[in-house]
């Protein structure tokens, strides 16, 4: 049975795409643990956002019309004159650019999977799940769409190998827009090699930038299959453009004889929590190898199969879901994540759960990232 929004009259505008039966009330004394800080039954944008006519909106609202119009449409990609849904479908004074504190950023990009195809497929299955997410937070006992989410026009990335001077120019463009007008640009992908593109631009902002890793690999092949910039080398090539090197990988249940050399041989600061060790991981000690400044990169093939099939790699052994909201809730409370993007879905015909999954995780992360953006005021960790 679908999931159904709960939306008031007065909290979503009329102009929703969606038009659902009202849900019943929720029962405020079912949790404790979080409440809100305002009982106001009216929904307006939070003070402090760009307003139209400012530098910020104008970036925003550019960066929104001109994503995708520049670059190659590889023939596994969604057609370019199809238009995407917006990530749950909101209504526009909840995602137009100058409302909206999250830039979700649909990559579709696809050119080095090794195993399962499909990844160009992910951002349009997760958006278009993303119209079944409910949008009360029962943890947060919030409704965190409030912050304002802009969905921007598709990127669609020229192929990239050795000899492309600007690796991932596209995505790396519109982010670094964005970074720097206090957007939160949130990547739904397309194979994991594209966070090349938005770290960089992360990067040149945030000089003390680490990397979180949710991922069954390890990735740090200086090169697959001939190319630098394949899917299996992504970790390798982000940790050699960061300003001070540090990833920390969680889930790790697949590593290669060149990748053991290259740890054992440079001892990069490279934090590796293997997946077989679940049981004994200390989350708190995990987020302490982090810098203040937090790119997240969440390929989905980081969870157990059993709940999360649908990818080109699948490896047994996997995160469960509430393992992956308990990093993510701790590293979006004790760092500042300035963005983040999720990676590898490979949709599988009629079967919407791992679509379902990635975009109520999207909507999770937004909810703790913006927790006190939202008037959450106790803890939750």
């Amino acid at each position: 049975m679908p999931n159904k929004n709960t939306k008031s009259q007065k909290q979503v505008s009329k102009s929703s795409a969606r038009k659902k039966p009202a849900a019943k009330p929720v029962n405020k004394g079912a949790s404790k643990s979080v409440v809100k800080s305002s009982t106001k039954s009216g929904v307006k944008p939070r003070p402090g956002s760009a307003t139209k006519g400012s530098a910020a909106s104008s970036a925003a609202s550019n960066v929104s019309s001109s994503v995708g119009s520049t670059a190659a449409v590889k023939p596994a990609m969604p057609e370019k004159s199809k238009k995407l849904p917006n990530f749950l479908g909101l209504p526009e004074n909840f995602s137009s650019p100058e409302n909206s504190k999250v830039m979700v950023i649909p990559v579709p990009y696809e050119a080095t999977t090794s195993y399962g195809q499909g990844t160009s497929r992910g951002p349009a299955a997760i958006l278009e799940a993303s119209q079944q997410v409910e949008l009360f937070d029962d943890e947060l006992w919030e409704e965190p769409f409030k912050i304002g989410i802009h969905t921007t026009a598709a990127i669609e990335m020229k192929t990239v190998d050795r000899y492309v001077a600007k690796p991932f120019e596209e995505l790396y463009d519109t982010v670094k827009q964005l970074v720097a007008i206090n957007k939160f640009p949130l990547i739904l992908g397309g194979e994991h090699s594209l966070t090349v593109g938005a770290v960089k631009a992360c990067a040149e902002q945030y000089k003390d930038l680490s990397i979180l890793q949710i991922d069954a690999h390890c990735d740090l092949r200086p090169e697959y299959e001939g190319n630098p910039y394949s899917h299996a080398s992504v970790s390798y090539q982000l940790y050699h453009l960061l300003p001070k090197p540090l990833i920390t990988q969680v889930g790790i249940r697949n590593v290669s004889a060149e990748e053991v050399k290259w740890l054992e041989t440079e001892y990069p600061n490279v934090n590796i929590y293997w997946a077989r060790q679940q049981e004994r991981w200390n989350f708190q000690e995990i987020i302490n190898t982090l810098s203040d400044n937090v790119y997240l990169t969440i390929d989905v093939d980081g969870l157990d199969p059993s709940i999360m099939p649908a990818t080109g790699t699948p490896e047994p052994g996997g995160i469960n879901w509430y393992q992956l909201m308990e990093l993510v809730k701790l590293v979006c409370v004790k760092r500042n994540v300035v963005g983040a993007d999720i990676v590898e879905l490979s949709p599988i015909p009629g079967f919407h759960a791992p679509d379902f999954l990635v975009a109520k995780l999207a909507y999770k992360l937004i909810g703790y990232r913006f927790a006190l953006d939202l008037g959450v005021t106790k803890r939750y960790v």
